[in-house]
């Protein structure tokens, strides 16, 4: 069992008169994180505590409308006379979810808590206008790098170093270096579903994906969302894992797969809005000499584009990891940025800097992805510092960490260890 960090933050919201809502991809935890609110609710004296699947066809009348649940309640569980904490898992399921989650609260408000999970951002956003100031959301992420490597080398206290801590960032790494790149290519091999980082065995590691995998297929996308050319669906997964850090050209794609780009732009919504796949936005203040509008692609567990390119055995021997690196900081960032303060910068001339974080207005940092022995500073990052006044700069490394000025060489597998 990994302490995901995230717990502490979710417990604050315990006893509040608020819904609790954990978002994110199938596997990476939510129940779990759920059964573990349960345990410490279950301690509380004159309170219950009620777990629900609303994906279980023996759950259906229960989910049917309000009245039935409120009803289930009332003779299993003494409600309203006994406060409750309502567990809900995969509540998008529930038809009008929103709608019915909002009727409970406010007619029970102060009378239980609802804590649930989902699976689907579009399926919560298409219902977030009923629980606005009615919800808080937490999204529960795949783990991180530091979460897999603490649990392999059984390191108890999980913490960050700060980028400026650079005798204690040098420290790490000379005691850990060996360990550090070993697990590091573990993680951009089979990625960070927990299932599959608990799994010793290489080939059940392979087959835990598929299943997950597949099931995301059949359960999310054919059940839920109904999609019914399953075949251009998977075959732009595909596409887009082959162009892994690359721009999404729509009306290429549409070509491609002979679909239209209406229908390439919704699934690309499916894909991004079930936590599998993102995309970037360029950085452009000067629309003459940085042009580029189309996103970057990048996906959100790089064992998903290692299953479906059947790309497994290659990680060890293959020359340049440049791309599954890219991947890597692009979903570490993820994990300390908001998605939305992520972009990259490419000029017209097509020099390009792999990402930008806008930490607040007119204060950036870049970040360039140079996966290789010898490094060299980047004279686009010169010329982007030189017109919009970087606060850091960050090389993402093979192995070189360094310091110089506000330009930091940061080896890729510490990353998760820093704080910036």
């Amino acid at each position: 069992m990994i302490k995901r960090e995230i717990l502490n933050d979710i417990k604050k919201w315990l006893s509040k008169d608020k819904i609790i809502i954990l978002k994110g991809a199938r596997q990476v935890g939510k129940t779990t994180l759920m059964k573990e609110l349960e345990k410490l609710t279950k301690k509380e004296k004159n309170k219950k505590s009620v777990f629900l699947y609303a994906d279980k066809i023996s759950n259906l009348d229960i989910f049917k409308n309000p009245e039935s649940l409120i009803t289930y309640l009332k003779l299993k569980y003494d409600f309203p006379n006994t406060f409750i904490y309502l567990y809900i898992d995969e509540f998008q399921f529930i038809k009008e979810t929103g709608l019915f989650l909002k009727n409970i609260f406010d007619e029970y408000k102060g009378k239980l808590q609802i804590i649930v999970s989902g699976s689907s951002s579009l399926e919560i956003t298409k219902n977030s206008e009923f629980l606005t100031g009615r919800a808080v959301s937490f999204y529960i992420d795949r783990l991180s790098f530091l979460d897999f490597f603490a649990y392999r080398e059984n390191i108890k206290n999980k913490q960050k170093i700060d980028i400026e801590n650079f005798l204690d960032l040098e420290s790490f790494y000379a005691t850990f270096k060996s360990s550090l790149e070993t697990n590091f290519l573990e993680y951009l091999k089979y990625g960070a579903y927990p299932e599959v980082v608990f799994t010793q065995n290489l080939e059940d590691k392979k087959i835990i994906l598929s299943e997950i995998i597949e099931t995301y297929i059949q359960k999310d996308v054919v059940d839920f969302l109904k999609i019914e050319n399953i075949r251009a669906f998977n075959d732009l997964t595909k596409l887009l894992s082959s162009n892994i850090g690359n721009l999404v050209n729509v009306n290429e794609i549409s070509s491609t797969l002979n679909i239209s780009a209406q229908t390439v732009n919704k699934y690309l919504d499916i894909l991004e809005g079930t936590f599998v796949f993102s995309r970037v936005s360029p950085f452009f203040k000067n629309t003459r000499k940085e042009i580029s509008k189309m996103p970057k692609i990048f996906v959100e567990d790089i064992s998903i584009k290692n299953h479906l390119l059947r790309d497994f055995d290659s990680i060890e021997s293959k020359i340049d990891l440049g791309v599954e690196v890219e991947n890597f900081v692009y979903n570490e960032l993820r994990k300390k940025f908001d998605k939305k303060q992520i972009y990259f910068y490419r000029t017209i001339s097509k020099a390009e800097i792999d990402f930008i974080i806008e930490k607040s207005y007119n204060s950036y940092i870049s970040i360039e992805v140079k996966y290789r022995n010898k490094v060299s500073f980047p004279k686009i990052i010169k010329n982007f510092d030189e017109n919009y006044k970087t606060e850091k700069n960050i090389i993402i490394t093979k192995d070189t960490l360094e310091k110089t000025g506000k330009n930091y060489y940061i080896p890729a597998c510490l990353l998760s260890i820093v704080k910036f």
